[in-house]
């Protein structure tokens, strides 16, 4: 029986195995780490994303208490939960500490824009007032979503994920993206690991084993195509990837993997790194150079997948795709809207 987790009601896996995809000389830091949920329950199937619950880093979470007057083991209900906790224990856990809402600088007397809880409590010197009260006002450490990058065909007990890290400014600092530190350099093999499964009602693999697809995934996107093709291999079912990154010789992430599946004859791969020639080349592009083959595959019944980024990529190769059927079709806002109701074109971005 499939085993039902929430945030609510989290499951605690283990960092099984984790290390760097890029190669030396790369200039970003992308981490394969796959997660023991063995004795989990979790049923899940590609296109599903994992939920974490992460920490914030200790240091961090130092420089906030250190603000306090009041000591870390200081007891107090969370708020939400209704949980007896600690206060290091809450600010660890439950707070998004690079956020400070509009009511709770209101209630700590203090005008003006803060953009994390470091910089607001700088401002007040030392909190005095109530521990709990803090809390309430608080922003809430939300779960980080992360698809899946791994079939249950290929690996029951755990789930794989591809994890790109990064930092982002919060005032006049960069600081590194919560969830994303937490999984790639927090964890190790006996740190609990708060997680549930979402199941996707839309970026499905097709019923019919026989129908093609094409994946679009530059980067992380490619995640859920991996859980495709290890659900998919050696089956009758074409399979065509458009995988795109910075550098081929540093970022072609699990290129063994595609490079045996298109060996075999069970996988199209084509790739577009961006920086390995002096004009920019990016997915889109490539979609353009084999439009005859798109059409022929889209012609065929085939599913067009789309993941990654929505504010640039997505919209680029849907604008190219949309070329491409006005080159062949009478009727291109239509055919694009027969698409979207047949289920034929997924879109998984953020």
């Amino acid at each position: 029986m499939t085993t039902v987790y929430t945030k609510d009601r989290l499951f605690l896996a283990r960092l099984k195995e984790r290390y760097v995809l890029n190669k030396l000389g790369s200039t970003k830091q992308t981490y394969h780490v796959s997660l023991d949920i063995k004795d989990s329950g979790i049923q899940h199937q590609p296109g599903d994303t994992l939920a974490i619950m992460p920490s914030n880093q200790p240091d961090a979470v130092a420089n906030v208490l250190s603000y306090f007057d009041h000591p870390s083991d200081t007891p107090i209900i969370d708020p939400r939960s209704k949980k007896l906790v600690t206060l290091h224990e809450f600010i660890t856990q439950r707070v998004n500490i690079n956020r400070a809402p509009k009511k709770l600088l209101e209630s700590l007397g203090i005008d003006g824009s803060f953009p994390d809880l470091v910089s607001c409590l700088q401002e007040i010197g030392l909190y005095k007032d109530s521990v709990e009260k803090f809390c309430t006002l608080c922003a809430p450490m939300l779960p980080r979503f992360y698809s899946i990058a791994s079939s249950m065909q290929a690996s029951p007990h755990s789930i794989d994920l591809l994890v790109s890290t990064f930092t982002h400014p919060v005032g006049t600092r960069e600081v590194p993206g919560v969830g994303s530190d937490f999984l790639c350099h927090q964890i190790d093999e006996k740190t609990p690991i708060p997680l549930y499964h979402q199941a996707t009602k839309h970026f499905l693999l097709p019923e019919n084993l026989h129908t093609p697809i094409i994946m679009v995934g530059p980067g992380t996107g490619v995640a859920p195509y991996r859980a495709f093709l290890q659900e998919r291999e050696g089956g009758p079912g074409k399979n065509w990837l458009i995988f795109g990154e910075r550098q081929k010789n540093y970022d072609f992430y699990y290129e063994d993997f595609f490079r045996e599946m298109e060996a075999n004859g069970e996988l199209i791969l084509d790739t577009a790194f961006s920086r390995d020639q002096d004009k920019k080349h990016y997915v889109q592009h490539k979609l353009m150079e084999h439009k005859d083959r798109l059409w022929q595959w889209l012609e065929n019944g085939a599913l067009l997948y789309v993941c990654g980024d929505a504010k640039r990529m997505a919209k680029d190769v849907l604008n190219v795709l949309e070329n491409i059927i006005v080159e062949n079709c009478s009727d291109p806002g239509g055919y694009i809207k027969n698409m979207r109701k047949e289920k034929r074109l997924l879109l998984d971005v953020y």
